[in-house]
């Protein structure tokens, strides 16, 4: 039995953390009439989609859709569940949630798995601080130049290498081994017993974005150095319920601050690259976890700046950044850069041995990505050969059309035509045959977004938008919208989706509903966006009865235009010599809807 939070606690909290002060932390709103405005911290774009109502305590970006209220913002924003976001926002408020009991095992499962390696966590940091056995771990990060201190801040620990000792702690704490192979911290033998994951290994704790221990990386030391040559250096937790290495880069919950301070970021491959640098007094560094630099770490670098450096040794360098090239150009609002370090030093052991200042120095030799991709691939050719040109253009060329605007391609056309010593002319009609060829097989694959944005433009679609608005801002109306129309006048799935938990809503609670709480206990994301767009921007009309009753009345004649359409379609079909009864009856009814259509056209409309 597990514990959740009361619905009336959740709208407490909501209304202890005002949405304009909490976005505030994440991106500089700036005030635009009633509204406040920004650039979306969710997508690319130059001018400002994003908005937030301070009145209502919702935000919306008119550029990709993302909307709702401040859980939703810090759930989209923080990469974190709704209990998570409502625990956060209890803490910043200062108020103590209490829980209630409930039958479901979710809440409690995620909770326990962070308690599993927080637990672990301070299990390896006493064995290193604080055993005798653990002086060789000690002796061996002192090698590295790792003081005690350094040591603490990082919240470094030691695995010894037997084979149960963790499992064997953690189960007295009261976690199970199958809790504990899931939190990544044991492997299943074939015989169905459990054993440490971690053996003989320095322990580098791993962090997510508010502080929380999510997995580990540990590395062989000592004697263990001299174990077989299959043996890998590192090993590094697997993907949890809690922990997805895609997302997660090492020590950027403590150097974000650092990061926005210096407007820059230096990404690097290892856990000892980030603690020798911060060591040397370079301190906006983060680490990949084993993994090649996603487009979604990209994306968690963009909310503290707009300048990424990769800085990898000689001959990783082109191996993880050309990989990885093509899918992050163009991906942020992000310049990124690449620094090939001297051969044989990687980036702790050039500050090691060259010292801060060369390192400094060196930082300035960056390249963009863009350069550095196209050097890489033309390195592959013989570019003295035409063979060779044609080959090294036909790779090249697919990483300019990358790269968003026509200026870009312009520039960067003209660096490969410099470096192939082919004409700009021959590169330039290349690429643009490469862009038609793509937006041709674009038009294939997006028919069905297309049809979707060309639905959504129809009359009925504005309409049922108009209406939905309307009803949510004056929420009077509710009872006589749910009365007139059904499910069925709505011809877009959100829309008909809405407009029934509206009424299932009101049926259960009071008339006067307020979305921003009902914006908790909807469950589609998709309703939540469009709950949060339609209550931005909403200007009430003069006459609101009037507009109400004409809203109403193009949804109910569209509703009737749909019968008529019907009854036209199956008139086609038969035949009035063949069964003349039928006809006429069909005929009677048609006349009928069409007196009905013209009966619910106001007066105004009528004439135009």
């Amino acid at each position: 039995m597990t514990a959740f939070i009361k619905e009336e606690e959740i709208n407490e909290i909501r209304e202890r953390n005002n949405i304009v002060e909490v976005i505030s932390e994440y991106v500089t709103l700036k005030k635009s009439g009633r509204l406040y405005k920004a650039c979306c911290p969710f997508h690319q774009e130059k001018t400002p989609s994003f908005m937030v109502d301070p009145v209502k305590q919702l935000f919306h970006c008119f550029g990709c859709d993302a909307g709702g209220n401040v859980f939703n913002f810090l759930m989209k924003m923080d990469n974190v569940d709704f209990p998570e976001a409502v625990k956060a926002l209890a803490d910043r408020a200062g108020y103590t949630i209490v829980l209630e009991k409930a039958d479901t095992r979710q809440l409690s499962k995620q909770t326990r798995l962070f308690e599993i390696n927080n637990q672990a966590m301070l299990f390896y940091q006493r064995h290193l601080l604080q055993n005798r056995e653990g002086q060789e771990a000690r002796d061996y990060l002192k090698s590295r130049d790792y003081h005690a201190e350094i040591a603490k801040t990082f919240g470094l620990g030691v695995a010894f290498s037997q084979w149960n000792e963790l499992i064997d702690y953690l189960r007295q704490k009261g976690f199970s081994p199958e809790e504990i192979e899931t939190a990544g911290l044991a492997i299943k033998g074939d015989k169905g017993s459990f054993y440490d994951r971690f053996r003989s290994r320095i322990m580098f704790p791993i962090f997510d974005s508010r502080g929380r221990a999510v997995g580990f990386g540990g590395r062989i030391f000592g004697a263990g150095q001299g174990a077989s040559s299959d043996t890998p250096k590192y090993v590094n937790s697997p993907e949890t319920p809690v922990y997805h290495k895609s997302k997660i880069l090492y020590w950027l919950n403590e150097a974000k601050s650092e990061i926005v301070k210096q407007s820059e970021v230096l990404v690097v491959e290892g856990y000892t690259d980030v603690i020798s640098l911060y060591q040397s007094g370079i301190r906006n560094v983060v680490a990949t976890c084993g993994t090649a630099f996603t487009p979604e770490h990209l994306k968690a670098l963009s909310r503290f700046t707009e300048k990424v450096v990769l800085v990898f040794d000689a001959d990783a360098a082109g191996k993880a950044a050309a990989e990885r090239g093509l899918e992050l150009l163009g991906e942020e609002k992000v310049d990124i850069f690449v620094l090939s370090l001297p051969s044989g030093f990687d980036p702790a052991d050039f500050v090691t041995q060259k010292g801060k200042e060369a390192f400094l120095e060196i930082l300035e030799q960056a390249i963009s990505l863009v350069e550095f991709c196209l050097e890489s691939v033309v390195a592959k050719y013989d570019i003295k050969t035409p063979n060779g040109r044609v080959k090294a253009a036909a790779e090249a060329l697919p990483i300019i059309a990358a790269l968003p605007g026509e200026v870009a391609h312009e520039e960067y056309l003209r660096k490969l035509s410099d470096i192939l010593g082919v004409s700009y002319d021959s590169l330039y009609f290349e690429l643009n045959k490469s862009k038609k060829a793509k937006k041709r097989r674009n038009m294939i694959f997006d028919n069905e977004q297309e049809s979707s944005n060309i639905f959504k433009l129809d009359a009925q679609g504005k309409a049922e938008f108009e209406l939905l608005k309307f009803v949510m801002n004056c929420p009077e109306h509710m009872g006589e919208a749910f009365f007139e129309l059904n499910e069925e006048s709505f011809s877009l799935s959100d829309h008909r989706s809405l407009f029934s938990t509206l009424r299932e809503r009101q049926a259960k609670d009071k008339p006067q509903l307020e979305v921003a709480d009902l914006l908790n206990v909807v469950d589609s994301e998709s309703q939540q966006r469009l709950m949060s767009k339609l209550m931005l921007d909403f200007a009430l009309p003069e006459d609101k009865e009037g507009y109400f009753k004409d809203i109403l009345a193009k949804l109910k004649e569209f509703g009737v235009q749909r019968q008529i359409n019907l009854l036209r379609l199956k008139l086609e079909r038969l035949n009035p010599t063949h069964d003349p009864e039928r006809y006429d009856v069909l005929f009677e009814e048609l006349i009928e809807l069409e007196a009905t259509k013209r009966d619910l056209r106001p007066q105004d409309r009528s004439q135009k």
